[in-house]
């Protein structure tokens, strides 16, 4: 592989004490053996972040911003080849015992100089758009100043040159050669792997986490969603295909964030295709990109026809598609019905829906039933329901609607996360799947094959009463416990059917309390 992760530091000190230096990192991709390209989020400490926050998109190229940047040590695994061009240059971090042999126990540490800093104007167009309303890093000390600083940041990309330290347009061509090597992003459900070293320690150096693309944001794309598990200071870290031939198709741009008062859980990548296109002002390569298999295609096609964009007022969810204009979701996503209007959004349709029927506040199951006119959702695939109830660690998907931009709906697709049953019974599924605002009402699918089989609702995720959200762990109504009744009620229309949704056995309603760790989402 001739893109290789690495962690990218320096020393740090406001005060020039030497008992106040601190060592600020993040990670990065070595290529080309020169070159090393990072992320902004590593300048954060520095006075120079000012500046490039008003830079405004343009790129810094005056000498007194770089005279003044610290040297960068970049600490790489140990090669073994011999007659290393770097032999001259690199140091141990500290004394090694001969005898401990193994890649994980050596490092090589290696001197440059920054000698570029932009800022990507599409991942800057998205910040604006999508991600106005986040808080960018960790929840500690003056979190607007943080998330000010952090969002300014978040779409600035650092050239480390490990040779010189010459700066200005001649940069371009190192960034041209990494062009070169990059590959357009996969699709949703795509696996990827991400390296990187998370808070800066090189115990963790270039660590690989795995997992899959849930959601692609903007149409060239800006950013991608993974539910990779990532951790601060894996910040501009390489993001491969998984597999025997590992493609480089992105860099992590952030790590942690949270919205609406709830930890994301996903990490967001940025699209190396279209970061140095942009930058180097070219068309995107025409790489030809491996299409999906069939079987592949035929899964997304279901989930994507099945699962609806649900909105009431300044609440959204998503829901089941249940065939002839019914739409299963949770009652607390239309709970201002009765004074907002209810609008439902798939494959490019927007209709308004009324409420049939909807538990009350606060009971199990929360589950509401929709009506809009079936003729303008022919184009729709009605979702099929599981016959076997779900099994502890089997795996599943979930697919829900977190972030979207009022302005490209037509475009608009689920985000799909995956995980597996933590636990199961006759009235709860708790998987594993990243879910946050956005996926209540959404469907728990079983992939067997080729077959999508429903078999939940999503309802909530776990929050405690100290404000702590845990994304990764989500309860659903299983299908089993609601879509009899459902199905009967849109066959005959008998309001009768739908009083068992509305459980009242206390063992149930114990169950779904969960108080202080319920988040409705």
């Amino acid at each position: 592989m001739s893109v290789e992760g690495v962690m990218v530091s320096y020393n740090y000190s406001e005060d020039g004490e030497h008992s106040n230096i601190i060592t600020v990192s993040a990670s990065g991709m070595k290529f080309s053996k020169r070159w090393v390209l990072t992320h902004g989020s590593i300048l954060s400490p520095l006075k120079q972040a000012q500046a490039i926050n008003h830079a405004r998109g343009n790129p810094i190229l005056k000498e007194e911003f770089y005279d003044n940047l610290p040297e960068i040590y970049v600490t790489c695994e140990r090669e073994t080849k011999e007659g290393n061009v770097y032999d001259d240059v690199e140091r141990l971090s500290r004394e090694r015992d001969d005898e401990l042999e193994h890649s994980s126990y050596q490092i090589r540490v290696l001197t440059g100089r920054i000698v570029h800093v932009w800022q990507c104007p599409i991942l800057s167009r998205c910040v604006d758009d999508i991600l106005y309303s986040w808080t960018i890093g960790h929840r500690d000390g003056d979190i607007e100043k943080q998330t000010q600083l952090g969002k300014a940041l978040l779409s600035v990309f650092v050239l480390v040159d490990l040779e010189s330290d010459d700066r200005g347009f001649r940069t371009l061509r190192p960034l041209s050669e990494l062009l070169d090597l990059v590959k357009p992003p996969p699709d949703r459900g795509s696996a990827v792997e991400v390296h990187s070293t998370p808070f800066g320690c090189e115990v963790f150096l270039n660590a690989v986490t795995r997992g899959s693309v849930c959601g692609v944001v903007g149409r060239r794309p800006s950013l991608l969603l993974t539910d990779a598990a990532t951790a601060l200071g894996s910040e501009g870290g390489p993001v491969f295909t998984e597999g025997p031939n590992k493609e480089l198709i992105g860099a992590v741009v952030c790590s942690v964030s949270w919205w609406r008062g709830e930890w994301v859980g996903l990490t967001l990548t940025a699209p190396l295709v279209s970061v140095l296109s942009a930058k180097l002002r070219v068309s995107p390569p025409a790489v030809p990109r491996q299409p999906p298999s069939r079987q592949y295609q035929e899964i997304f096609n279901r989930i994507d026809k099945t699962t609806v964009l649900v909105r009431c007022g300044g609440a959204w969810g998503a829901g089941v598609y249940l065939g002839g204009g019914h739409i299963a979701t949770c009652a607390h996503v239309v709970k201002h019905s009765a004074s907002h209007q209810v609008s439902v959004y798939c494959q490019g349709v927007s209709e308004t829906a009324i409420v049939r029927y909807k538990t009350r506040d606060d009971r199990a199951y929360d589950l509401a039933l929709l009506y809009t006119n079936p003729e303008n959702w022919s184009h729709l695939l009605p979702a099929v329901f599981a016959d076997k109830p779900a099994e502890k660690g089997e795996s599943v998907l979930a697919a829900g609607y977190p972030y979207f931009n009022e302005n490209m709906l037509e475009n608009l697709k689920p985000n799909v996360t995956a995980g597996h049953v933590n636990s199961v019974s006759p009235s709860m599924i708790q998987s594993s799947c990243c879910v946050q605002s956005g996926f209540s009402g959404g469907p728990i699918f079983r992939i067997v094959d080729s077959n999508v089989e429903v078999l939940g609702v999503i309802v909530s995720n776990a929050k405690t009463n100290t404000g702590a959200c845990y994304p990764y762990i989500n309860m659903a109504v299983p299908a089993r416990a609601f879509v009899d009744s459902m199905l009967q009620y849109i066959t005959d229309k008998d309001g009768d059917h739908l009083k068992p949704i509305e459980n009242h056995q206390e063992m149930i309603q114990s169950q779904w309390r969960l108080l202080p760790y319920r988040s409705k989402i």
